[in-house]
């Protein structure tokens, strides 16, 4: 089970960027616009299958037929940092007991390499592509944008089957930036 235990509560975009290119003037849309803003983001960070702002997660890892004891791959792209190992199981005193671990990076994969071999264990990691929502690339920028037209404009179009989009999602599905 991987949860999102921390998210950052900067926008992706900031809504004058979005009134700017809907052309809107006034600001009784504002909450509207700022919630089309999230579910934009989120729409595009399920297609590029990563977060776009970093984010802290919380991973229970089970013992199973897919999943090595020692190396256990973290389910979310652009990991930056392993924040914590531990068994779920406390210490007779009621403290969280900690495992040592190693991480090692290849290509888009981050896996956790530890000899504690007994199961649950709980992993807390943050992943995205930035915390800085003025360092995110332009191309995802554009993208968010014209996700969030389309569905402000409730067009009929899939922006998604867009050629400029996909190209933008597939480029990104790779692009790591510090």
């Amino acid at each position: 089970m991987n949860v999102i235990i921390e998210q950052s509560k900067k926008q992706a975009l900031d809504i004058d960027i979005l009134k700017a290119h809907l052309r809107i003037e006034h600001d009784h849309e504002d909450e509207y616009l700022k919630s089309i803003i999230d579910m934009s983001t989120e729409i595009l960070e399920s297609n590029i299958e990563k977060p776009i702002l970093k984010k802290k997660y919380r991973y229970v890892c089970y013992c199973s037929e897919f999943t090595s004891v020692w190396r256990i791959p973290i389910p979310v792209r652009e990991v930056r940092e392993i924040l914590s190992a531990q068994k779920l199981q406390r210490h007779k005193k009621g403290k969280p007991e900690y495992v040592k671990y190693s991480v090692e990076m290849n290509y888009d994969t981050t896996m956790l390499i530890t000899n504690w071999s007994a199961c649950p264990l709980e992993i807390r990691y943050s992943a995205g592509i930035t915390s800085k929502p003025s360092k995110i690339p332009k191309a995802l920028q554009f993208a968010i944008l014209q996700i969030a037209k389309n569905i402000y404009e409730c067009s009929e179009e899939n922006v998604l089957e867009s050629k400029y989009i996909k190209h933008i999602i597939d480029a990104n599905r790779t692009l790591t930036v510090n």
